[in-house]
Protein backbone atom coordinates (compact mmCIF):
# COMPACT_ATOMS: atom_id res chain seq x y z
CA UNK A 1 0.00 0.00 0.00
CA UNK A 2 1.07 3.57 -0.73
CA UNK A 3 -0.15 6.50 1.37
CA UNK A 4 0.48 10.07 0.21
CA UNK A 5 -0.36 13.27 2.07
CA UNK A 6 1.00 16.78 1.48
CA UNK A 7 3.82 15.56 -0.80
CA UNK A 8 4.98 12.99 1.74
CA UNK A 9 4.62 9.26 1.17
CA UNK A 10 5.02 5.96 2.90
CA UNK A 11 4.77 2.37 1.76
CA UNK A 12 3.20 -0.36 3.87
CA UNK A 13 4.49 -3.93 3.48
CA UNK A 14 6.61 -3.56 0.33
CA UNK A 15 6.24 -7.03 -1.10
CA UNK A 16 4.94 -6.00 -4.53
CA UNK A 17 5.78 -3.98 -7.63
CA UNK A 18 8.39 -1.53 -6.38
CA UNK A 19 8.70 0.37 -9.70
CA UNK A 20 4.95 0.91 -10.06
CA UNK A 21 4.65 2.22 -6.50
CA UNK A 22 7.70 4.47 -6.91
CA UNK A 23 6.33 5.86 -10.20
CA UNK A 24 3.00 6.57 -8.51
CA UNK A 25 4.69 8.49 -5.67
CA UNK A 26 6.83 10.45 -8.14
CA UNK A 27 3.79 11.36 -10.24
CA UNK A 28 2.36 13.06 -7.12
CA UNK A 29 5.72 14.77 -6.37
CA UNK A 30 5.79 12.90 -3.07
CA UNK A 31 8.92 12.23 -1.05
CA UNK A 32 9.05 8.75 0.38
CA UNK A 33 9.65 8.99 4.13
CA UNK A 34 8.92 5.61 5.67
CA UNK A 35 8.26 1.95 5.10
CA UNK A 36 5.77 0.55 7.62
CA UNK A 37 5.82 -3.19 8.19
CA UNK A 38 2.79 -4.96 9.65
CA UNK A 39 5.03 -7.90 10.57
CA UNK A 40 8.31 -9.51 9.60
CA UNK A 41 7.45 -12.33 7.17
CA UNK A 42 9.33 -12.40 3.86
CA UNK A 43 6.37 -11.47 1.66
CA UNK A 44 5.88 -8.23 3.62
CA UNK A 45 9.55 -7.19 3.86
CA UNK A 46 10.72 -8.25 0.41
CA UNK A 47 11.72 -4.81 -0.92
CA UNK A 48 12.69 -2.97 2.28
CA UNK A 49 16.29 -2.52 1.16
CA UNK A 50 15.26 -1.02 -2.18
CA UNK A 51 12.99 1.50 -0.42
CA UNK A 52 15.68 2.24 2.17
CA UNK A 53 18.08 3.04 -0.69
CA UNK A 54 15.53 5.64 -1.85
CA UNK A 55 15.72 7.37 1.55
CA UNK A 56 12.89 5.70 3.48
CA UNK A 57 13.24 4.75 7.13
CA UNK A 58 11.98 1.25 7.95
CA UNK A 59 9.51 0.86 10.84
CA UNK A 60 8.58 -2.43 12.52
CA UNK A 61 7.23 -3.43 15.93
CA UNK A 62 10.04 -4.20 18.36
CA UNK A 63 8.78 -7.80 18.81
CA UNK A 64 9.41 -8.52 15.09
CA UNK A 65 12.58 -6.45 14.68
CA UNK A 66 14.81 -9.52 14.58
CA UNK A 67 12.89 -10.96 11.59
CA UNK A 68 14.72 -8.53 9.28
CA UNK A 69 18.09 -10.14 9.99
CA UNK A 70 16.97 -13.73 10.55
CA UNK A 71 15.87 -15.69 7.45
CA UNK A 72 14.54 -18.47 9.66
CA UNK A 73 12.13 -16.13 11.48
CA UNK A 74 11.13 -14.26 8.30
CA UNK A 75 10.48 -17.66 6.66
CA UNK A 76 12.83 -17.04 3.71
CA UNK A 77 14.57 -20.33 4.58
CA UNK A 78 11.38 -22.38 4.92
CA UNK A 79 9.73 -21.16 1.73
CA UNK A 80 12.70 -20.35 -0.56
CA UNK A 81 15.76 -21.96 1.07
CA UNK A 82 17.36 -18.50 0.79
CA UNK A 83 19.56 -16.90 3.43
CA UNK A 84 18.10 -13.45 2.80
CA UNK A 85 18.81 -10.85 5.47
CA UNK A 86 17.91 -7.17 5.71
CA UNK A 87 19.47 -4.36 7.73
CA UNK A 88 17.81 -3.50 11.06
CA UNK A 89 14.85 -1.13 11.11
CA UNK A 90 15.51 2.53 11.81
CA UNK A 91 12.33 2.90 13.90
CA UNK A 92 11.03 0.35 16.40
CA UNK A 93 7.32 0.63 17.10
CA UNK A 94 5.22 -0.10 20.18
CA UNK A 95 1.49 -0.30 20.76
CA UNK A 96 0.13 3.25 20.57
CA UNK A 97 3.07 4.69 18.62
CA UNK A 98 1.99 7.64 16.47
CA UNK A 99 3.56 8.24 13.07
CA UNK A 100 2.95 11.60 11.37
CA UNK A 101 2.58 11.79 7.59
CA UNK A 102 1.38 15.08 6.14
CA UNK A 103 -2.19 15.60 7.35
CA UNK A 104 -2.39 12.11 8.88
CA UNK A 105 -1.32 10.62 12.16
CA UNK A 106 -1.03 6.87 11.88
CA UNK A 107 -1.62 4.94 15.10
CA UNK A 108 0.04 1.59 15.73
CA UNK A 109 -2.14 -1.13 17.26
CA UNK A 110 -0.22 -4.20 18.44
CA UNK A 111 -2.15 -7.29 17.29
CA UNK A 112 -0.02 -10.36 18.09
CA UNK A 113 -1.00 -13.81 16.93
CA UNK A 114 0.25 -14.25 13.37
CA UNK A 115 3.62 -13.10 14.74
CA UNK A 116 4.61 -11.69 18.14
CA UNK A 117 4.99 -8.22 16.64
CA UNK A 118 2.06 -8.08 14.22
CA UNK A 119 0.41 -4.67 14.08
CA UNK A 120 -2.48 -2.88 12.42
CA UNK A 121 -2.13 0.71 11.28
CA UNK A 122 -5.09 3.03 11.94
CA UNK A 123 -5.76 6.45 10.46
CA UNK A 124 -9.03 8.27 9.81
CA UNK A 125 -11.48 5.51 8.74
CA UNK A 126 -8.76 3.12 7.54
CA UNK A 127 -7.16 0.04 9.08
CA UNK A 128 -4.25 -1.70 7.35
CA UNK A 129 -4.32 -5.10 9.00
CA UNK A 130 -1.43 -7.01 7.42
CA UNK A 131 -1.97 -10.71 8.11
CA UNK A 132 -3.99 -10.16 11.30
CA UNK A 133 -7.42 -9.83 9.70
CA UNK A 134 -8.68 -10.70 6.22
CA UNK A 135 -12.09 -10.63 4.57
CA UNK A 136 -13.73 -13.64 6.22
CA UNK A 137 -10.57 -14.94 7.83
CA UNK A 138 -7.66 -14.29 10.18
CA UNK A 139 -3.92 -14.81 9.94
CA UNK A 140 -2.31 -18.22 10.29
CA UNK A 141 -1.22 -19.31 13.73
CA UNK A 142 0.54 -22.53 12.73
CA UNK A 143 3.82 -20.89 11.70
CA UNK A 144 6.95 -20.67 13.86
CA UNK A 145 6.55 -17.81 16.34
CA UNK A 146 2.78 -17.50 15.92
CA UNK A 147 0.30 -18.07 18.73
CA UNK A 148 -3.35 -19.15 18.61
CA UNK A 149 -3.85 -17.80 22.14
CA UNK A 150 -2.46 -14.39 21.21
CA UNK A 151 -4.67 -14.38 18.11
CA UNK A 152 -7.75 -15.10 20.25
CA UNK A 153 -6.86 -12.09 22.42
CA UNK A 154 -6.35 -9.96 19.31
CA UNK A 155 -9.74 -11.03 17.93
CA UNK A 156 -11.32 -9.91 21.21
CA UNK A 157 -9.46 -6.60 20.98
CA UNK A 158 -10.61 -5.98 17.40
CA UNK A 159 -14.17 -7.07 18.23
CA UNK A 160 -14.36 -4.44 20.97
CA UNK A 161 -13.52 -1.52 18.65
CA UNK A 162 -16.61 0.67 18.33
CA UNK A 163 -15.53 2.64 15.26
CA UNK A 164 -16.01 1.07 11.83
CA UNK A 165 -12.94 0.96 9.62
CA UNK A 166 -12.35 0.02 6.01
CA UNK A 167 -9.87 -2.83 6.39
CA UNK A 168 -7.03 -3.31 3.90
CA UNK A 169 -5.47 -6.72 4.59
CA UNK A 170 -2.07 -8.03 3.62
CA UNK A 171 -3.68 -10.37 1.06
CA UNK A 172 -7.04 -10.48 -0.68
CA UNK A 173 -9.96 -8.10 -0.89
CA UNK A 174 -10.69 -5.20 1.40
CA UNK A 175 -13.47 -5.49 3.94
CA UNK A 176 -14.87 -3.49 6.84
CA UNK A 177 -14.61 -4.05 10.54
CA UNK A 178 -18.41 -4.09 10.83
CA UNK A 179 -18.67 -6.78 8.12
CA UNK A 180 -16.13 -8.94 9.93
CA UNK A 181 -18.02 -8.46 13.21
CA UNK A 182 -21.24 -9.57 11.51
CA UNK A 183 -20.02 -12.38 9.23
CA UNK A 184 -16.35 -13.06 9.89
CA UNK A 185 -14.05 -14.23 12.66
CA UNK A 186 -14.86 -11.20 14.81
CA UNK A 187 -18.45 -12.41 15.15
CA UNK A 188 -19.28 -13.19 18.78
Amino acid sequence: YLLISKNKALVIDPGGDEKKICDMAQSKNATLEKVLLTHGHFDHILFVDEWRAKGARVCIHSEDADFLGDPSKSLYLQFFARDTKHAPAEILLQDGSALPLGAYTIEVMHTPGHTRGSVCYLFEDTMVSGDTLFAGSIGRTDLPGSSAEDMRNTIELLSAIQKDYVVYPGHGAQTTLSREKTYGYLHN
